[in-house]
């Protein structure tokens, strides 16, 4: 599990660079940097989100910002502030049509992980129960979600790729309902789409309960430091 955390922030930035500490420099700063495993968590969580949160808004509602917008979704994420919760998902389900750059979209499916560090870190029932209904692709049409990958061929697959995110996402959140959530995801679905989806994610379902079981045991801060 945090192999493929890792892997996806290694996709996301394209590069490889050394950690910089988030108690030698500002958040703005913390945020340009690049990681080669993703954003640490024990750093993230140094800032005072009563400074850091504000700061980040900012930048994600800056499109100056944009090749840094993965970074921010998850830092705001790590930092655990409510008042993240709805920016981040207005932040995920708009620029309807919209065909996304590369940082855009990395930015777009970390949301759904960011939210289960948040959850981690203040037990947020709206980020919860939004995680919760995010785990069947068919949900993001509902939502209208209708922005335009630039990986996907197609707006199913597009989903089913925010829908694995959001397993990540419950298993980050070490939250117990979570875990009956994503358990019920192995029950024999009824329809072909449904089951499509269940041999698409089998191993990703699998490595999310148990690095749940992990971090509910554990905490984040030792789950990151393996």
């Amino acid at each position: 599990m945090k192999a493929l955390i890792s892997m996806l922030y290694a996709i996301a930035m394209g590069v490889i660079a050394g950690p910089v500490f988030a108690q030698e420099q500002d958040i703005n700063s913390f945020v340009r940097a690049i990681y080669m495993e993703g954003v640490p968590y024990s750093e993230a969580t140094l800032f005072d989100p009563a400074d850091a949160v504000p700061a980040l808004l900012d930048m994600l509602a800056d499109p100056n910002e944009e090749q840094h917008w993965p970074n921010v979704v998850i830092t705001l994420g790590m930092l655990g502030d409510a008042r993240a919760v709805e920016p981040l998902i207005q932040f995920l389900e708009e620029d309807s049509g919209k065909r996304l750059s590369r940082p855009h979209y990395i930015a777009k499916t970390g949301v759904v992980m960011a939210l289960g560090y948040l959850i981690n870190k203040k037990e947020n029932q709206q980020a919860l129960a939004y995680l919760k209904d995010s785990v069947k692709p068919g949900v993001w049409a509902k939502r209208k979600t209708n922005w335009v990958s630039p990986y996907h061929a197609n707006a199913d697959d597009r989903n089913s790729q925010l829908s694995k995110m959001a397993i990540i996402g419950l298993a980050l959140s070490g939250h117990p309902s979570a875990r009956d959530t994503l358990q019920a995801l192995k029950t024999p679905a009824t329809s072909r789409a449904d089951r499509r989806f269940q041999t698409q994610v089998s191993d990703v379902l699998s490595e999310a309960i148990n690095a749940h079981e992990t971090i509910r045991r554990e905490g984040l801060i030792s789950y990151d430091a393996k």
